[in-house]
């Protein structure tokens, strides 16, 4: 099974996104991707539609739009929130998460960064 495919909203460094591609990874931030300013939504929407999950610090807006997503019956490729935290330990978790996740395996999922311990 392929790799999990990342997508950075704004709020996440774009440092995170540098990196972690030489490890492999498929990571593009918002900045990559000309995604700057958009809403919430349409961040979850370019994720999607580019069949990755999205890596947020939007824990209350994004947790709202899984809800409505799946009251709607709309699929998305996960959306995985954390709190701010330091650039050291975000890079430290996304490595976990990407190591231990596989494409599919968080599908129209909420799930904490934190669980990737």
């Amino acid at each position: 099974m392929a790799l999990l495919k990342l997508y950075l909203d704004e709020m996440v460094p774009v440092d995170l996104a540098l990196i972690l591609k030489p490890y492999g990874y498929d990571v593009l931030s918002a900045k990559d991707a000309g995604m700057l300013g958009k809403s919430d939504s349409e961040q979850l929407i370019f994720s999607t539609l580019h069949g990755r999950a999205i890596l947020t610090f939007n824990i209350s807006d994004f947790t709202r739009l899984h809800k409505s997503w799946l009251i709607g019956n709309k699929l998305h490729k996960g959306i995985i929130v954390s709190p701010e935290i330091k650039i050291t330990e975000l890079i430290r978790l996304a490595l976990q998460l990407l190591s231990v996740t596989r494409d599919g395996e968080i599908d129209n999922q909420l799930r904490f960064l934190q669980e990737f311990q």
